[in-house]
């Protein structure tokens, strides 16, 4: 499970995956893989995902969208 910190964030904001899902216009399975790293998040849902569950923490932000991304960018640059 790679976007622990997110997910806890959902569930102190009260966001369960569908509602999340929902507000950010795809499926709810959509929105399961990328919380478990099957898929990425685009820069798009990203941004809208810090404006839903009030993501104010700087810290928080690079650690949820920045730590997953980065690593995964190095593997497709080798």
């Amino acid at each position: 499970m790679i976007y622990n910190k997110l997910k806890g964030i959902m569930k102190e904001r009260n966001y369960s995956q569908s509602k999340l899902a929902e507000k950010l216009d795809i499926t709810t399975q959509s929105l399961n893989a990328k919380l478990n790293g099957r898929r990425q998040f685009t820069i798009k849902e990203a941004f809208e995902i810090i404006s839903i569950l009030n993501i104010e923490n700087s810290n928080d932000i690079v650690e949820i969208f920045f730590t997953n991304y980065i690593p995964n960018m190095q593997q497709k640059i080798s």
